[in-house]
């Protein structure tokens, strides 16, 4: 049932005026031009999450908000509705922070609905699967692509000394193909993680939070092309990929979720990962794993 905390409506307002000037301010830092270009490619931005993407020729910002809501339960089998929706933004100032002003314009918008199923093992485990698909646009380039993503998950809670803990592991796949143009791309991954609290809770303007820190490795099987159409080459060495990577940061976890429980948030954190060829600052709203 899709409810609403109304009680905590103040409270969720004045955190998202927060956490959007806080995503400016990353997209001002590290600013994007609004040319022609296919950025860190947006077809996956529901996947590789919200954040200011760099790489040795091209910038961008992606906001993604990883909506979803539980459908019914069977057993110790429960299953819900994907909805994860990301944008992409290109035209920015910092003079736009005052006013707290998102970007006029949108470069990329990715919806990719789908399917998940959660399996409640036992009390520790827990197995997760999904399976998306969806369409993603260019509106640089007025292009579009449908976009297609299965993945299986494992997650084991445990505790050491008063640290309460969670250890992920996810193993998935993400493929693309254009409309109407010839385009297509693929990439499998595993992730192995841990996210760990600590034995604190805060309260500010009547909204308690923990707050939590992680560390996360990725192992591509094929690897993530990140090509900017403008300078696109048949020479490998000239186009940019995602290799193997390690990300690492904090999160303040809410102990109930802000705003509607389908597309309100249960954290919110930031995290930086590194890879050989791209660096990446995220924005968090999610368990980060």
């Amino acid at each position: 049932m899709i409810r609403y905390i109304s009680n905590r409506g103040v409270q969720f307002y004045l955190f998202m005026k927060y956490l959007l000037v806080l995503f400016l301010i990353l997209m001002a830092i590290f600013s994007v031009e609004a040319e022609e270009i296919e950025p860190v490619h947006y077809a996956y931005a529901n996947y590789l999450g919200s954040g200011v993407y760099r790489t040795s020729n091209q910038d961008a910002s992606l906001l993604s908000m990883p909506f979803s809501f539980e459908v019914g339960t069977n057993g110790q089998t429960s299953y819900g509705v994907r909805l994860p929706v990301s944008v992409g933004f290109f035209d920015f100032e910092f003079a736009d922070i005052p006013e707290l002003e998102l970007p006029s314009s949108v470069g990329t918008l990715t919806f990719t609905p789908g399917v998940e199923f959660k399996y409640q093992h036992s009390k520790q485990l827990r197995i997760d699967s999904y399976v998306d698909f969806g369409y993603a646009r260019n509106f640089t380039t007025d292009r579009a692509v449908s976009v297609y993503s299965t993945g299986v998950s494992a997650l084991y809670d445990f505790t050491i000394g008063h640290y309460d803990s969670i250890l992920a592991n996810r193993m998935y796949y993400a493929a693309y193909s254009g409309n109407g143009y010839e385009a297509e791309d693929s990439y499998a991954a595993l992730q192995i993680g841990i996210d760990t609290g600590f034995p604190l809770h805060y309260e500010i303007a009547g909204i308690k939070f923990q707050p939590r820190v992680f560390a996360t490795a990725f192992w591509y099987f094929s690897e993530v092309d990140f090509v900017n159409f403008k300078v696109q080459s048949l020479d490998d060495e000239k186009n940019i990929t995602l290799t193997n990577s390690f990300e690492a940061g904090f999160t303040l976890k809410f102990s109930e979720t802000l705003g509607y429980s389908w597309a309100g948030i249960d954290r919110l954190g930031l995290s930086y990962r590194y890879s050989k060829n791209i660096s990446v600052f995220r924005l968090l709203f999610s368990f980060p794993i």
